[in-house]
């Protein structure tokens, strides 16, 4: 958000932006909130776009974009330099000078810097339009004891060529005070909405647009360890782990919120399970005070989401186990009353604000410790630090799989929680390249982990009578869950003899 008083001068600018949805915004522009912490009137304006690059984007490559904005009849060149872009908050250099028109010109850049930076990335290449925006944005100057910010409430669309892309979205941008108001704010304003706080940015929305794809839409993210490459220290491991998580439980709680699609609540678990295994893994090396509360929070939304996980799985087996278009519509419409009472439980339980507040963890780096002590333990390598941790788990592991043939269901799904916890601290562990666990080890736990699922599921199917209202259907619905293979004895036979197998291969390869 350009101000006139930075015009010419290279500045970094910090905001948070989050998309919503264009019911939310309007909810959230009466936000009881606003109108004491407002200096001045609210004003609305239209904001027209025309992001530059070369054909061959070599500018967006190089992290460099170039916008001429009409605002006021006035025209302006802005060219930002992104630093560094994270779920919610973001920083970008950028440098603003008054234009005569929608052309841009590199001579009129104000800063030598940035000029020669724009000149190199372009290599004498010329400047053509790549896309536009066109937004309707109303901003108040809001006032705490904290500082200020300039809170944006945006809706319009970028488009380039033909394909136009619509949005809403929110900006707080750091006035003065930091980026503590801004947070503070995140928290005020969007905690219980289903706002999306990966937020990509207009230009790289229009940028994708212009290279053939589509539009920029909130996906699935699955938060793998693995992708993270090599940590040498704990301290760099547990750095990006947590901003790998922040975006994981940002992103798919967004999903759940607004989509139907199971892999939602299934990936946001498993997030939430692979922050409380981080947690636990380091527990002592990290900063006292900085995360307390966050391994019980993530373990009571991942309670809160299991009703949904279990809806979306066991209507999954009903459907593939026959066809009956009113059984089916009858399944579904159970299955989808389950996905509105969790949405509104996590709204209730502030899951939004959870996701806020960890991404502000990473962003500040809350969790890295004062004390020389933790600090100096923080540095090691990690299968030094995580050792411990690893083998009070394996005992646990041991403890509750004593006699695993005999264990009952429950003592079954006690177990396959406990290696799941081991799953998701090998996983850590494996981001050290001179120790990385045992070959095969992580196979193994994934082969029982999915031999001990099938027969939870089982297990679930046939604890619960499933029912329906009508008595007919309710009928049809015992029939067809009496016919699901899973419940067979042959196939419970099979899935036992493969865990069994599994444990025992566990066992032999366990070492440190």
């Amino acid at each position: 958000m350009a101000d006139r008083r930075r015009m010419g001068k290279k500045h970094e600018e910090v905001e948070f932006k989050a998309g919503v949805d264009p019911a939310t915004l309007a909810r959230l522009r009466r936000h009881r909130s606003l109108r004491p912490a407002t200096v001045g009137r609210a004003s609305t304006r239209r904001l027209v776009s025309i992001y530059y690059d070369a054909g061959d984007l070599r500018l967006m490559e190089a992290g460099l974009f170039l916008r001429m904005r009409r605002s006021g009849g006035r025209w302006e060149q802005t060219i930002k330099a992104a630093r560094l872009a994270l779920p919610g908050l973001q920083r970008v250099t950028e440098v603003t000078d008054p234009a005569d028109g929608p052309e841009p010109s590199l001579t009129r850049i104000s800063q030598r810097a940035v000029h020669r930076a724009l000149e190199a990335a372009l290599a004498g290449a010329a400047l053509q339009p790549v896309c536009r925006s066109d937004i309707q944005r109303t901003t108040r100057l809001l006032e705490t004891g904290e500082g200020r910010v300039e809170l944006a409430f945006d809706r319009g669309s970028v488009s380039a060529g033909d394909v136009v892309d619509p949005f809403c979205e929110v900006e707080i941008e750091c006035i003065d005070g930091g980026a503590r108001p801004a947070w503070s704010w995140a928290q005020t304003l969007l905690d219980g909405e289903p706002v999306r706080l990966v937020q990509p940015s207009k230009a790289a929305r229009g940028f994708t647009l212009a290279a053939g794809g589509e539009p920029l839409r909130a996906a699935v993210n699955h938060s793998n360890p693995s992708a993270l490459g090599p940590q040498r220290t704990s301290e760099a491991a547990v750095e990006a782990m947590l901003a790998q998580l922040a975006h994981s439980i940002a992103e798919n709680l967004y999903i759940v919120f607004t989509r139907d699609d199971p892999e939602g609540p299934h990936q946001l678990r498993v997030a939430l399970r692979r922050l409380r295994a981080l947690l636990r893994t380091t527990d002592g090396l990290l900063r006292k005070g900085g995360c307390d509360g966050m391994a019980r929070r993530a373990r009571d939304l991942g309670r809160l989401l299991a009703p949904l996980r279990d809806a979306d799985v066991l209507t999954a087996l009903l459907l593939e186990a026959g066809h009956d278009d009113e059984l089916d519509a009858a399944l579904c419409a159970r299955r989808d009353a389950v996905r509105a009472e969790v949405r509104e439980a996590l709204r209730e339980a502030s899951a939004t604000g959870f996701a806020i507040t960890l991404l502000r963890l990473v962003d500040e780096g809350g969790w890295n410790p004062h004390g020389k002590s933790r600090r100096k333990r923080l540095r090691q390598p990690l299968a030094g630090a995580l050792g411990p941790a690893l083998d009070a788990q394996w005992s646990r592991v041991k403890r509750h799989g004593k006699g695993f043939g005999r264990l009952d269901a429950a003592a079954r799904h006690r177990l396959r929680k406990d290696l799941k916890v081991l799953r998701y601290m090998l996983e850590i562990a494996a981001l050290d390249p001179k120790a990385p666990p045992p070959d095969g080890l992580l196979k193994t736990l994934g082969r029982l982990q999915d031999a001990l699922g099938v027969l939870n599921d089982a297990d679930n199917l046939a604890g619960q009578r499933l029912t329906l209202d009508d008595p007919a259907l309710a009928r049809a619905l015992a029939r067809r869950q009496a016919r699901l293979p899973v419940l067979k004895k042959t196939a419970r036979r099979k899935q036992l003899a493969k865990a069994r197998r599994a444990w025992g291969r566990l066992q032999e390869r366990w070492h440190r």
